[in-house]
Protein backbone atom coordinates (compact mmCIF):
# COMPACT_ATOMS: atom_id res chain seq x y z
CA UNK A 1 0.00 0.00 0.00
CA UNK A 2 1.15 3.27 -0.93
CA UNK A 3 1.45 5.83 2.15
CA UNK A 4 2.84 9.62 2.28
CA UNK A 5 5.59 7.80 4.25
CA UNK A 6 6.48 5.39 1.29
CA UNK A 7 5.97 8.73 -1.45
CA UNK A 8 8.68 10.69 0.79
CA UNK A 9 11.30 7.88 0.28
CA UNK A 10 10.92 7.51 -3.80
CA UNK A 11 11.42 11.34 -4.00
CA UNK A 12 14.21 11.04 -1.60
CA UNK A 13 16.05 7.90 -2.59
CA UNK A 14 14.66 7.57 -6.57
CA UNK A 15 14.03 10.82 -8.31
CA UNK A 16 15.82 13.15 -6.16
CA UNK A 17 19.23 12.23 -7.80
CA UNK A 18 17.73 11.62 -11.44
CA UNK A 19 15.85 15.08 -11.49
CA UNK A 20 18.81 16.69 -10.07
CA UNK A 21 20.86 14.87 -12.89
CA UNK A 22 18.45 16.07 -15.71
CA UNK A 23 18.36 19.66 -14.43
CA UNK A 24 21.87 19.82 -15.00
CA UNK A 25 22.21 18.19 -17.99
CA UNK A 26 19.46 19.47 -20.24
CA UNK A 27 19.32 23.19 -18.98
CA UNK A 28 21.20 24.45 -22.31
CA UNK A 29 24.99 23.88 -23.22
CA UNK A 30 25.92 26.66 -21.29
CA UNK A 31 24.97 26.10 -18.40
CA UNK A 32 26.59 22.20 -19.12
CA UNK A 33 29.97 24.23 -20.13
CA UNK A 34 30.01 26.26 -16.64
CA UNK A 35 32.29 24.68 -13.60
CA UNK A 36 30.16 23.78 -10.97
CA UNK A 37 31.94 24.51 -7.05
CA UNK A 38 31.76 24.79 -3.45
CA UNK A 39 34.11 26.45 -2.80
CA UNK A 40 34.89 30.41 -1.90
CA UNK A 41 31.52 30.44 -0.26
CA UNK A 42 31.43 32.57 3.11
CA UNK A 43 28.49 32.16 5.30
CA UNK A 44 25.98 33.12 2.73
CA UNK A 45 28.02 34.83 0.24
CA UNK A 46 30.30 33.96 -2.18
CA UNK A 47 33.63 35.61 -1.55
CA UNK A 48 36.17 35.47 -5.23
CA UNK A 49 39.31 37.15 -5.65
CA UNK A 50 40.09 38.13 -9.65
CA UNK A 51 43.49 39.47 -10.97
CA UNK A 52 43.39 42.77 -12.05
CA UNK A 53 46.98 42.54 -13.55
CA UNK A 54 50.23 40.90 -13.41
CA UNK A 55 52.38 40.27 -11.07
CA UNK A 56 55.13 43.59 -10.31
CA UNK A 57 58.48 41.23 -9.76
CA UNK A 58 59.66 41.13 -12.94
CA UNK A 59 62.74 42.71 -14.16
CA UNK A 60 66.00 42.14 -16.25
CA UNK A 61 69.14 43.52 -14.57
CA UNK A 62 72.74 43.65 -14.40
CA UNK A 63 75.06 41.42 -12.74
CA UNK A 64 74.94 43.37 -9.85
CA UNK A 65 71.72 45.07 -9.69
CA UNK A 66 69.35 44.96 -6.88
CA UNK A 67 66.60 42.16 -7.32
CA UNK A 68 63.27 42.62 -8.29
CA UNK A 69 60.66 43.12 -5.44
CA UNK A 70 58.18 40.56 -4.77
CA UNK A 71 55.08 42.74 -5.35
CA UNK A 72 51.96 40.60 -5.22
CA UNK A 73 49.65 40.50 -8.08
CA UNK A 74 46.70 43.40 -7.63
CA UNK A 75 43.32 41.69 -6.68
CA UNK A 76 39.71 42.90 -6.37
CA UNK A 77 37.28 40.93 -4.24
CA UNK A 78 34.13 40.04 -5.73
CA UNK A 79 31.49 39.43 -3.16
CA UNK A 80 27.92 38.16 -4.57
CA UNK A 81 25.23 36.93 -2.36
CA UNK A 82 24.11 33.18 -3.00
CA UNK A 83 20.48 32.95 -4.68
CA UNK A 84 18.05 30.90 -3.54
CA UNK A 85 16.41 28.76 -6.49
CA UNK A 86 13.28 27.02 -5.75
CA UNK A 87 10.89 24.63 -7.20
CA UNK A 88 7.59 23.35 -5.96
CA UNK A 89 6.20 20.01 -6.60
CA UNK A 90 2.37 19.46 -5.55
CA UNK A 91 -0.06 16.06 -5.35
CA UNK A 92 -3.61 16.16 -4.11
CA UNK A 93 -4.97 14.43 -1.42
CA UNK A 94 -7.69 12.55 -3.32
CA UNK A 95 -4.57 11.40 -6.44
CA UNK A 96 -3.23 10.09 -3.33
CA UNK A 97 -5.78 8.03 -1.92
CA UNK A 98 -6.91 7.14 -5.50
CA UNK A 99 -3.82 5.40 -5.87
CA UNK A 100 -2.49 3.97 -2.88
CA UNK A 101 -3.58 0.74 -3.64
CA UNK A 102 -2.14 0.79 -7.29
CA UNK A 103 1.69 1.23 -6.71
CA UNK A 104 1.54 1.33 -10.84
CA UNK A 105 -0.51 4.27 -11.24
CA UNK A 106 0.95 6.25 -7.90
CA UNK A 107 4.40 6.09 -9.82
CA UNK A 108 2.92 7.57 -13.15
CA UNK A 109 1.04 10.35 -11.01
CA UNK A 110 4.60 11.23 -9.29
CA UNK A 111 6.90 11.15 -12.94
CA UNK A 112 3.67 13.03 -14.22
CA UNK A 113 4.85 15.52 -11.19
CA UNK A 114 8.38 15.13 -11.56
CA UNK A 115 8.56 15.78 -15.55
CA UNK A 116 6.30 19.10 -15.02
CA UNK A 117 8.75 20.23 -12.07
CA UNK A 118 11.64 19.42 -14.12
CA UNK A 119 10.75 21.27 -17.28
CA UNK A 120 9.53 24.39 -15.42
CA UNK A 121 13.33 24.34 -13.53
CA UNK A 122 14.87 23.88 -16.65
CA UNK A 123 13.17 26.52 -18.50
CA UNK A 124 13.81 29.49 -15.66
CA UNK A 125 17.51 28.24 -14.66
CA UNK A 126 17.92 28.54 -18.98
CA UNK A 127 16.49 31.82 -18.50
CA UNK A 128 18.04 33.35 -15.76
CA UNK A 129 21.64 32.61 -16.62
CA UNK A 130 21.17 35.27 -19.94
CA UNK A 131 19.29 37.52 -17.64
CA UNK A 132 20.95 40.44 -15.50
CA UNK A 133 19.64 39.35 -11.85
CA UNK A 134 16.41 41.54 -11.90
CA UNK A 135 14.18 38.95 -12.14
CA UNK A 136 12.48 40.92 -15.22
CA UNK A 137 10.66 38.96 -17.70
CA UNK A 138 9.41 41.89 -20.17
CA UNK A 139 8.25 44.85 -20.51
CA UNK A 140 4.65 45.45 -21.56
CA UNK A 141 2.91 47.72 -24.52
CA UNK A 142 -0.42 47.80 -24.28
CA UNK A 143 -3.26 48.49 -27.11
CA UNK A 144 -6.42 47.79 -25.43
CA UNK A 145 -6.64 44.78 -24.33
CA UNK A 146 -3.72 43.39 -26.17
CA UNK A 147 -0.51 43.12 -24.32
CA UNK A 148 2.30 42.77 -26.12
CA UNK A 149 5.70 41.59 -24.93
CA UNK A 150 9.25 42.62 -25.99
CA UNK A 151 10.85 39.11 -24.75
CA UNK A 152 8.34 36.38 -25.68
CA UNK A 153 10.97 33.86 -24.73
CA UNK A 154 11.31 34.91 -21.58
CA UNK A 155 7.62 33.50 -20.45
CA UNK A 156 5.46 30.60 -20.67
CA UNK A 157 2.15 29.26 -19.81
CA UNK A 158 1.39 28.27 -16.80
CA UNK A 159 3.75 30.91 -14.80
CA UNK A 160 2.49 33.03 -12.18
CA UNK A 161 4.36 36.70 -12.49
CA UNK A 162 4.24 40.09 -10.62
CA UNK A 163 3.60 43.37 -12.56
CA UNK A 164 5.62 46.00 -11.24
CA UNK A 165 5.37 50.19 -12.42
CA UNK A 166 8.91 50.69 -11.83
CA UNK A 167 9.33 49.98 -7.95
CA UNK A 168 5.62 49.38 -7.34
CA UNK A 169 3.82 46.75 -7.34
CA UNK A 170 0.84 47.08 -9.56
CA UNK A 171 -0.54 43.34 -9.72
CA UNK A 172 1.05 40.11 -7.56
CA UNK A 173 0.78 36.15 -8.41
CA UNK A 174 -1.62 36.76 -12.02
CA UNK A 175 -1.84 33.28 -13.58
CA UNK A 176 -0.27 33.88 -17.32
CA UNK A 177 -2.77 32.03 -19.43
CA UNK A 178 -1.53 31.62 -22.64
CA UNK A 179 1.47 32.90 -24.65
CA UNK A 180 1.53 33.61 -28.68
CA UNK A 181 5.40 33.57 -29.80
CA UNK A 182 3.99 34.96 -33.52
CA UNK A 183 2.85 37.83 -32.23
CA UNK A 184 5.01 38.37 -29.29
CA UNK A 185 1.48 38.87 -27.07
CA UNK A 186 0.65 37.11 -23.68
CA UNK A 187 -2.87 36.31 -22.29
CA UNK A 188 -3.23 36.84 -18.65
CA UNK A 189 -6.02 35.41 -16.15
CA UNK A 190 -7.43 38.64 -16.31
CA UNK A 191 -7.87 41.70 -19.11
CA UNK A 192 -5.29 44.59 -19.60
CA UNK A 193 -8.11 46.96 -18.33
CA UNK A 194 -9.37 44.71 -15.49
CA UNK A 195 -5.27 44.62 -14.25
CA UNK A 196 -4.81 48.63 -15.31
CA UNK A 197 -2.05 47.25 -17.19
CA UNK A 198 -0.10 50.15 -18.84
CA UNK A 199 2.31 50.88 -21.66
CA UNK A 200 6.21 50.34 -19.97
CA UNK A 201 4.65 47.97 -16.97
CA UNK A 202 7.35 45.33 -16.05
CA UNK A 203 6.97 41.55 -15.32
CA UNK A 204 8.71 39.42 -13.05
CA UNK A 205 7.86 35.66 -11.68
CA UNK A 206 6.02 35.78 -8.65
CA UNK A 207 8.39 36.70 -5.84
CA UNK A 208 11.47 36.78 -7.78
CA UNK A 209 12.22 40.35 -7.92
CA UNK A 210 15.89 41.19 -7.73
CA UNK A 211 16.36 37.68 -6.57
CA UNK A 212 17.82 36.04 -9.75
CA UNK A 213 21.36 34.41 -10.39
CA UNK A 214 23.33 37.58 -12.70
CA UNK A 215 23.78 36.13 -15.82
CA UNK A 216 25.65 37.36 -19.16
CA UNK A 217 23.14 40.63 -19.66
CA UNK A 218 24.46 41.80 -16.20
CA UNK A 219 27.94 40.98 -16.67
CA UNK A 220 27.91 43.03 -19.84
CA UNK A 221 25.48 45.95 -18.29
CA UNK A 222 24.49 45.90 -14.73
CA UNK A 223 26.49 49.26 -13.03
CA UNK A 224 27.53 47.49 -10.01
CA UNK A 225 28.66 43.79 -10.29
CA UNK A 226 29.84 41.71 -7.45
CA UNK A 227 29.82 44.54 -5.42
CA UNK A 228 32.20 46.11 -7.38
CA UNK A 229 31.61 49.31 -9.44
CA UNK A 230 32.11 48.86 -13.05
CA UNK A 231 33.41 52.47 -13.98
CA UNK A 232 36.17 52.01 -11.40
CA UNK A 233 37.89 49.15 -12.82
CA UNK A 234 38.58 48.59 -16.90
CA UNK A 235 38.89 44.74 -15.83
CA UNK A 236 34.84 45.03 -15.11
CA UNK A 237 33.85 45.98 -18.44
CA UNK A 238 33.03 43.50 -21.13
CA UNK A 239 33.93 44.21 -24.78
CA UNK A 240 30.71 45.53 -26.39
CA UNK A 241 30.13 45.90 -30.05
CA UNK A 242 27.37 47.51 -31.78
CA UNK A 243 26.86 46.78 -35.46
CA UNK A 244 25.68 48.76 -38.30
CA UNK A 245 23.61 48.13 -41.26
CA UNK A 246 26.72 47.53 -43.40
CA UNK A 247 27.88 44.88 -40.79
CA UNK A 248 27.72 40.93 -41.56
CA UNK A 249 27.87 38.40 -39.12
CA UNK A 250 30.33 36.25 -41.55
CA UNK A 251 33.29 34.85 -41.32
CA UNK A 252 35.76 38.05 -41.18
CA UNK A 253 33.38 39.81 -38.53
CA UNK A 254 33.39 36.48 -36.41
CA UNK A 255 37.18 36.19 -36.45
CA UNK A 256 37.92 40.03 -35.83
CA UNK A 257 36.04 39.73 -32.19
CA UNK A 258 38.43 36.93 -31.60
CA UNK A 259 41.55 38.21 -32.25
CA UNK A 260 40.11 41.29 -30.12
CA UNK A 261 39.75 39.48 -27.34
CA UNK A 262 42.68 36.84 -27.76
CA UNK A 263 44.91 39.94 -28.09
CA UNK A 264 43.51 41.09 -24.23
CA UNK A 265 44.92 37.57 -23.14
CA UNK A 266 41.26 35.47 -23.76
CA UNK A 267 40.87 32.44 -25.62
CA UNK A 268 37.17 32.23 -27.10
CA UNK A 269 35.53 28.62 -26.29
CA UNK A 270 31.74 29.21 -27.07
CA UNK A 271 29.83 31.65 -29.15
CA UNK A 272 25.88 31.79 -27.96
CA UNK A 273 23.98 33.41 -30.51
CA UNK A 274 20.22 33.93 -31.60
CA UNK A 275 18.88 32.16 -33.88
CA UNK A 276 18.75 34.11 -36.44
CA UNK A 277 22.22 35.01 -36.18
CA UNK A 278 23.34 31.26 -36.17
CA UNK A 279 21.58 30.84 -40.06
CA UNK A 280 22.56 34.42 -41.14
CA UNK A 281 26.54 32.81 -40.33
CA UNK A 282 25.56 29.65 -42.45
CA UNK A 283 24.00 31.09 -45.57
CA UNK A 284 26.88 33.57 -45.85
CA UNK A 285 29.20 30.23 -45.72
CA UNK A 286 27.19 28.62 -48.44
CA UNK A 287 27.01 31.72 -50.61
CA UNK A 288 31.36 31.82 -50.25
CA UNK A 289 30.78 27.75 -50.96
CA UNK A 290 32.99 27.25 -47.92
CA UNK A 291 32.76 23.88 -46.07
CA UNK A 292 30.30 24.00 -42.82
CA UNK A 293 31.87 22.44 -40.08
CA UNK A 294 30.05 20.96 -37.24
CA UNK A 295 30.47 19.63 -33.93
CA UNK A 296 28.81 17.68 -31.38
CA UNK A 297 28.39 19.60 -27.68
CA UNK A 298 28.18 17.41 -24.48
CA UNK A 299 24.40 17.49 -24.02
CA UNK A 300 23.90 15.96 -27.63
CA UNK A 301 23.32 19.47 -29.66
CA UNK A 302 24.88 19.28 -33.16
CA UNK A 303 26.14 22.92 -33.79
CA UNK A 304 28.09 24.73 -36.64
CA UNK A 305 31.62 26.12 -35.37
CA UNK A 306 33.91 28.93 -36.72
CA UNK A 307 37.23 27.18 -36.99
CA UNK A 308 36.69 24.35 -34.31
CA UNK A 309 35.09 26.81 -32.02
CA UNK A 310 30.97 25.97 -31.63
CA UNK A 311 28.37 28.52 -32.27
CA UNK A 312 25.58 27.75 -30.04
CA UNK A 313 22.05 29.27 -30.65
CA UNK A 314 19.41 29.66 -28.42
CA UNK A 315 15.88 31.68 -27.72
CA UNK A 316 17.09 33.43 -24.88
CA UNK A 317 19.30 35.21 -26.67
CA UNK A 318 17.39 38.41 -28.43
CA UNK A 319 17.65 38.35 -32.21
CA UNK A 320 20.64 40.30 -33.50
CA UNK A 321 22.82 39.72 -30.85
CA UNK A 322 25.68 37.21 -29.80
CA UNK A 323 27.99 36.61 -26.89
CA UNK A 324 31.67 35.69 -27.21
CA UNK A 325 33.30 33.98 -24.04
CA UNK A 326 35.48 31.83 -22.35
CA UNK A 327 33.67 29.51 -20.28
CA UNK A 328 36.82 28.73 -18.02
CA UNK A 329 36.23 32.32 -16.89
CA UNK A 330 32.99 31.20 -15.47
CA UNK A 331 31.74 29.37 -12.05
CA UNK A 332 28.83 28.22 -10.66
CA UNK A 333 29.28 28.52 -7.29
CA UNK A 334 26.81 26.41 -4.80
CA UNK A 335 26.14 25.07 -1.47
CA UNK A 336 25.40 21.32 -3.13
CA UNK A 337 23.78 19.87 -5.70
CA UNK A 338 19.42 20.22 -5.93
CA UNK A 339 17.93 18.86 -2.35
CA UNK A 340 14.41 18.79 -1.28
CA UNK A 341 13.68 21.21 1.55
CA UNK A 342 13.31 19.06 4.88
CA UNK A 343 11.46 20.02 8.16
CA UNK A 344 13.12 19.29 11.62
CA UNK A 345 11.40 15.91 11.34
CA UNK A 346 13.19 15.08 7.81
CA UNK A 347 10.25 15.39 5.99
CA UNK A 348 9.74 16.29 2.51
CA UNK A 349 6.25 16.29 1.39
CA UNK A 350 4.13 18.75 4.17
CA UNK A 351 0.39 19.41 3.77
CA UNK A 352 -0.74 22.51 2.04
CA UNK A 353 -2.21 24.64 5.52
CA UNK A 354 -4.85 25.89 2.72
CA UNK A 355 -5.97 22.93 0.93
CA UNK A 356 -5.90 19.17 0.54
CA UNK A 357 -2.92 18.93 -0.92
CA UNK A 358 1.01 17.99 -0.39
CA UNK A 359 3.54 19.97 -1.76
CA UNK A 360 7.60 18.80 -1.72
CA UNK A 361 10.37 21.67 -2.64
CA UNK A 362 13.10 21.81 -4.41
CA UNK A 363 15.89 24.08 -3.71
CA UNK A 364 19.57 24.98 -4.69
CA UNK A 365 21.55 27.85 -3.67
CA UNK A 366 23.96 29.27 -6.32
CA UNK A 367 25.19 31.84 -7.76
CA UNK A 368 26.96 32.29 -11.45
CA UNK A 369 30.26 34.59 -11.53
CA UNK A 370 32.35 35.66 -13.75
CA UNK A 371 36.22 36.04 -13.13
CA UNK A 372 37.03 38.08 -15.94
CA UNK A 373 34.27 40.22 -16.97
CA UNK A 374 36.23 42.05 -19.83
CA UNK A 375 36.91 38.82 -21.16
CA UNK A 376 33.39 39.17 -22.44
CA UNK A 377 32.19 39.98 -26.11
CA UNK A 378 28.90 41.33 -26.68
CA UNK A 379 27.60 42.53 -30.04
CA UNK A 380 24.02 44.00 -30.40
CA UNK A 381 22.36 45.26 -33.55
CA UNK A 382 23.72 42.80 -36.07
CA UNK A 383 21.69 42.85 -39.68
CA UNK A 384 19.76 39.53 -39.36
CA UNK A 385 19.29 39.20 -43.06
CA UNK A 386 21.84 38.86 -45.86
CA UNK A 387 22.86 41.25 -48.34
CA UNK A 388 23.86 38.89 -51.66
Amino acid sequence: MVTLSSAENVLKDVYLGVIADQINAKTNPLFSKIKKSSRNIVGKEVRVVAPIGINGGIMAGSETSELPEGVETPYLSFVAPLKNLYGKFEISDKAIRCSSTDVNSFVNLLQDGMDSLLKASVFNLSRMIYGDGSGCLSTLSISGETIAVDNVDAIAPGMYVDIYNGETLKQANVFVRDVNKASKTIALAQSATALSLATGDKIYVHNSKGNEIVGLKGIVSNDTLYGVDRSAYPIMNARTYSASSSDAFDEDFVQRVIDDLETAGTVVNFINCSYDLKRVYQKYMTLYKKNIEYTTLEDGMKVLTHFGTPIVPTNQVAAGECYFLNTDDFTFYELGDWKWLEDEMGRVLKQNPTKPAFAATLVKYTELVCQKPNGVAFVSGMPTTVSE
